[in-house]
């Protein structure tokens, strides 16, 4: 009786330091611009090298994932994407959508959740935790015109700061398409309300990154204590490891792998 009980002790313990592990680690992988010259085999690369990863809890898509709104070309990067062996979740972006193209978000919704299967969100909004960290999807693409900048409309900052309110005990990632604090070189790439939504957020200790694609450049900065990622397309044969340490204090720290 003895052993039987020290033989559960162990395993209890062994079960509850993989429960709660020490990071959560992830890979952003964003503008794939799939149908675009190369797209599929950079994609491919990507996923074959993620597939041999033993420590990625999740991929996400944060965006421009196809080269332009197109249901054959959404379903055939979705058909792409099921060969990863780990979870994955996919944000939509400027490129993704468009309502001349009969490709309005909720046509490209509920073709995505289609495509994808039953166990996928229905909305471009949603959230899903990894242990003690809730990660949150927003949607900032315009589909009744055709613009290269976001912007986050009422309903949505509405909803995400009600996310931020629900999730208070928990740390929190945003993960969009649309950079919010990080810079760029053209003007018409920038979100139309960043500083409405830079407002709301920094009334909040528990966001922590927020992390996102569209400027195709690599740009990381802290700001009260947010810290704003941006990765560069996958068309540059780039994409991201994101770690974030729960035993220092959340810290985060990211790997930019070149895929050459």
């Amino acid at each position: 009786m003895k052993k039987l009980i020290i033989i559960f002790a162990f395993v209890f313990s062994l079960l509850c330091n993989i429960a709660y592990a020490k990071s959560v680690k992830f890979v952003q992988i964003t503008d794939v611009l799939y149908g675009k010259a190369n797209s599929v085999e950079n994609l491919q690369k990507a996923i074959d090298d993620i597939n041999k990863m033993n420590d990625i809890d999740f991929v996400v898509f944060t965006g421009d994932n196809t080269a332009k709104a197109d249901a054959d070309l959404l379903k055939d990067f979705t058909s792409d994407i099921k060969k990863l062996n780990k979870p994955y979740y996919v944000v939509v972006g400027d490129r993704d959508v468009s309502k001349s193209k009969h490709m309005e978000k909720e046509v490209y919704s509920k073709k995505l959740h289609k495509y994808l299967g039953r166990k996928s969100p229905k909305t471009l909004n949603y959230t899903f935790k990894k242990d003690d960290i809730v990660f949150i999807v927003v949607d900032g693409a315009k589909d009744f015109i055709t613009m290269p900048n976001g912007y986050f409309n009422s309903t949505t900052m509405e909803w995400l700061e009600n996310q931020i309110k629900l999730n208070q005990k928990n740390k929190i990632v945003i993960l969009q398409h649309f950079p919010i604090a990080n810079k760029t070189n053209n003007d018409l790439l920038y979100t139309a309300n960043a500083i409405e939504y830079l407002k709301m957020i920094n009334k909040y200790d528990n966001v922590i990154s927020v992390v996102s694609g569209h400027f195709n450049k690599n740009d990381e900065v802290s700001l009260n204590g947010i810290y704003y990622i941006v990765t560069p397309s996958l068309t540059q044969n780039c994409y991201k490891i994101i770690e974030i340490d729960k035993e220092n204090g959340y810290q985060i720290f990211t790997s930019l792998v070149r895929n050459d």
